[in-house]
């Protein structure tokens, strides 16, 4: 019996990096992991990974720009017979512009999956994780809200307002075995970091920001994720934890 036994996962953007090696840890500790993504043909690959490991897991397929996105995800959920004790905000829209050239849809797109998605996804969620009396709500925040990027100023601006609310709901909802952390990566290999990491400068410049001297990898968050969903991290409320390898100080 896995320590997350009987305990259902839900994760965004689940299909590949931080998501997917989240969903695989709680899936390996006996969670049911269900994987959300925008993109069915990947995350149809993934759960079939994951039931090739034996692992349990199911999929949801959903855009989060969409507004109706967090209560369709409810609904599946309920025909699919499984309420998540554990919500992992790990979908997130990063849209790479400077301050001069940031334009109304990018604008609206990051509100809509960085901010709105997470408060609709905890008022859907949050209620049964309350009547069961357990719950972990985890969000993936960014070392750019301590460490900005140019090129990512609404992006980072969007993070730590999320940080905000996951903060404020950690303070304010005094329910028992009911926590709200926050997982901030610095440099992580991901699809979406791998292209600019491509440019060797960039990637030397990087580096040498980095006491540890390396670029993390997905699983690298997947420890700090499955600690704060376990019994062993049952004490751990309102935290901010960086999994950068240093590159925050």
């Amino acid at each position: 019996m896995g320590a997350l036994s009987g305990r259902t996962a839900l994760v965004t953007g689940a299909a590949r990096g931080i998501g997917l090696a989240i969903a695989a840890a709680l899936a390996k500790a006996g969670a049911h992991s269900v994987l959300h993504d925008r993109d069915g043909v990947e995350a149809s690959a993934a759960i079939a990974q994951l039931h090739e490991d034996g692992l349990q897991a199911s999929l949801l397929v959903h855009d989060l720009v969409d507004p109706r996105a967090p209560a369709l995800m409810q609904a599946d959920l309920v025909a699919l017979q499984r309420e998540p004790d554990i919500l992992v905000l790990s979908a997130s829209a990063e849209i790479r512009q400077r301050w001069d050239a940031v334009d109304d849809d990018a604008l609206a797109t990051q509100s809509e999956v960085n901010l709105h998605a997470t408060a609709r996804l905890i008022k859907a969620f949050l209620p049964g994780m309350i009547a069961r009396g357990f719950g972990r709500v985890i969000a993936i925040g960014s070392v750019q809200e301590s460490r900005p990027n140019a090129d990512c100023l609404y992006y980072a601006a969007t993070k730590a307002a999320q940080t905000s609310m996951i903060l404020n709901l950690a303070r304010t909802i005094r329910a028992s075995d009911i926590t709200f952390n926050v997982i901030k990566p610095g440099a992580i290999l991901t699809d979406r970091n791998r292209t600019v990491l491509a440019d060797r400068s960039y990637e030397a410049a990087v580096l040498e920001r980095i006491p540890l001297g390396r670029i993390g990898e997905p699983q690298d968050c997947a420890g700090t994720a499955l600690l704060l969903c376990s019994v062993e991290g049952g004490y751990i409320n309102g935290a901010e934890i960086a999994v950068d390898g240093g590159l925050r100080l």
